[in-house]
């Protein structure tokens, strides 16, 4: 049985949360996953959330469906994307592979994602927001 790794990167498309707060600015909010504390620093929302996200598409991915989609690769990136929106759920979820199968595996697993204790705020307004996750599935 071949041994697999996960390197996961994550890119957030909204630019208001890697900002610096201005005193008459209203302060925003990471998109909180289940499992992570509301009352904690939008860093440590932020830490959080990308944790539990990668933990969860981590136990989700059929890894034998990829072992045999790729027989003879060591290695396969896929990119996808999705929004969270107002209400917390995930939607708008797209896929990049080099293989299809990857690519479907990818959208399904992250549209089984649960919803959000609470969206994104930016400017104290709730806002739909984008993240692209690039995953790296290493094949030993």
């Amino acid at each position: 049985m071949k041994q697999f790794l996960f390197i996961f990167t994550i890119f957030i498309g909204l630019n208001s949360f890697g900002q610096e707060i201005n005193k008459n600015e209203i302060v925003t909010k990471y998109p909180i996953f289940r499992g992570c504390d509301k009352e904690s620093t939008n860093a440590a929302l932020e830490e959080c959330s990308k944790l539990k996200i990668m933990n969860f598409i981590k136990m989700s991915f059929d890894i034998e469906m990829a072992s045999r989609a790729l027989p003879t690769e060591r290695s396969t990136q896929f990119l996808v994307e999705f929004t969270i929106n107002k209400k917390g759920k995930i939607e708008n979820v797209n896929a990049k592979a080099n293989h299809r199968a990857i690519a479907i595996e990818a959208i399904k697993v992250t549209k089984r994602l649960p919803k959000f204790k609470a969206p994104g705020i930016s400017e104290g307004i709730i806002v739909d927001t984008p993240f692209s996750l690039l995953m790296t599935l290493y094949f030993q």
